[in-house]
Parts: structure tokens; sequence; C-alpha cells
């Protein structure tokens, strides 16, 4: 595998790559990583469960600072997406879609809309509302959950082949798995433990986007 040193500012569209903070508060962190990785991926998501959203979007005006572009920025569980005019998108967790009484067609003509799911059944439920995408997981195990049985490419199959909009596999995926998740069906992945436990972040999202291309052969 060549890893090129450029960066890729017009990231592959037809498969997706998301990268989610950890979830664990430090800003300084996150700011000093994905200003660093933001040419090779599509999405970065600030899903900091613990915080606010008052705060959540004071992390994405510190990302845009530190020069990671507005389209890039996705904000996870906020409704007032009024506010968030700009950046790429809102992501929802099923507590928040299921609680949501926003127009989702008023807030696409805005933003992208993503949600997460754990079934055919959620994932058609979802595509229905008109979300544009659909996370799918844990794919494979993974850190961030240790004692949940992983659902596996099986399940993904199934949930890619009940809906027409992009479904996005997370959980515990590395390099090795992009072509088989491919094959599956996933128009993308989102990763976490990938780049945050990396001791080189930078060097681990070229290696995932380098894979994303030869995956397409």
């Amino acid at each position: 595998m060549v890893i090129t040193e450029e960066h890729d500012s017009n990231v592959t569209a037809s498969f997706e790559l998301h990268v989610i903070s950890q979830g664990v508060g430090n800003l300084h962190n996150f700011v000093s990583v994905s200003k660093d990785i933001w040419p090779w991926v599509d999405y970065i998501h600030i899903r900091e469960k613990q915080q606010p959203p008052k705060q959540r979007r004071e992390w994405a005006n510190q990302l845009h600072q530190s020069g990671v572009p507005s389209d890039r920025i996705v904000i996870n569980g906020v409704h007032e997406v009024g506010q968030g005019e700009g950046l790429a998108g809102v992501h929802w967790g099923q507590e928040d879609f299921s609680k949501s009484a926003l127009s989702i067609s008023d807030i696409r003509k805005r933003i992208r809309i993503g949600v997460s799911v754990h079934s055919v059944a959620e994932a058609k439920a979802a595509e229905q509302r008109g979300v544009d995408y659909v996370f799918f997981g844990h794919i494979y195990d993974s850190n961030s959950k240790p004692d949940i049985q992983p659902r596996g490419l099986k399940q993904l199959a199934e949930v890619c082949t009940n809906v027409t909009i992009p479904v996005i596999a997370i959980g515990g995926i590395g390099v090795e798995h992009v072509r088989d998740l491919r094959r599956a069906g996933a128009r993308g992945i989102a990763v976490i433990s990938h780049i945050w436990a990396s001791e080189n972040p930078k060097h681990a999202i070229r290696v995932l986007r380098q894979a994303i291309v030869e995956s397409e052969g």
C-alpha cells in the first residue's frame, strides 16, 4: 500500500469516511488531531454526550477556527438546528430521533441529517422520515461496547438491501475490514478508536483513506 503525502481536498463521496469524537471531553486533543486529519475525512462528528448542546457548538466553533472547513463538521444530538447553519449536519441517536418534533424535510434544506440505527426496522423508519443516511453497528468487536455482541456483516448486508439511503458501518473497524464492508453494501465507515487510540492519527487516517481508494477496484 502506497501512502501519499498529498492532502485529498476532494475526498471520495461514493464511500464516506466519518470520524467520531471520543466523548471524553478533551477539546484540546480533539482540535489538535482534527486539524491534522480533516483533509482525508468526509465528516468529523462532535459526539460529546456529557456536554450540553451549547458546549458542543462551542467545540464546532473551535474546530472551524483551527482550520477545519465547516462543511466537514457534524454536531451530534442537537435539535436547535437553525443555529447550526453552515455546518455539515446533525446526527441523532434513536432517543433523539424518536423525540424530535422537527420537520426533517425542512431541516434538510439547510443541513444533512443522520441517525444511528440497530435494525432493519429502525433503518426503514429513518428512511421514511427523510433522513439522509444511517449509522449501523457495531459491526465488529468494539472497545466502546465490550459487553455487546457485534452485529456482523450479515446483519449489515440485510440493512443495506432494505433501504436506499447510505448505510455507514460503525464499530471496531480497521483497514482490513474496508473491502468486506463495501461488499456487504455499506456506503461508508465511521471510526473512533482507530484514530484516537493511534500514536500517529494522521498516518492512521491516511492508511484508512488509501484502503478505501483501493477497495474501489
